[in-house]
């Protein structure tokens, strides 16, 4: 599955994500998500590990274009920003 597909699946209402509550309040799981996988892969690009989490499974979930994390990292962070952009409307 990519982030696209359950993105539809959550907005349809026929998939189930966890709920992340931050300071007292909720947030969506997707962008929760994002933003664990950006730092993910900005570790990645400093050449560190970072475990439950590969590079190719990043950017195969992603559809992201590139041979190293450096490359990829600023494609995930836009999709985070559309992301928040298409969530405050």
């Amino acid at each position: 599955m990519t982030f696209n597909q359950l993105k539809s699946q959550v907005e349809a209402g026929t998939a189930k994500v966890p709920v992340v509550s931050v300071g007292g309040g909720e947030i969506s799981f997707l962008a929760y998500q994002l933003s664990v996988h950006v730092y993910a892969l900005g570790m990645m690009g400093l050449g560190m590990k970072y475990p439950g989490v590969t590079f190719k499974e990043i950017k195969d979930y992603y559809g992201l274009k590139g041979r190293s994390a450096k490359d990829c990292i600023d494609q995930l962070k836009t999709i985070r920003e559309n992301f928040k952009a298409e969530n405050l409307n």
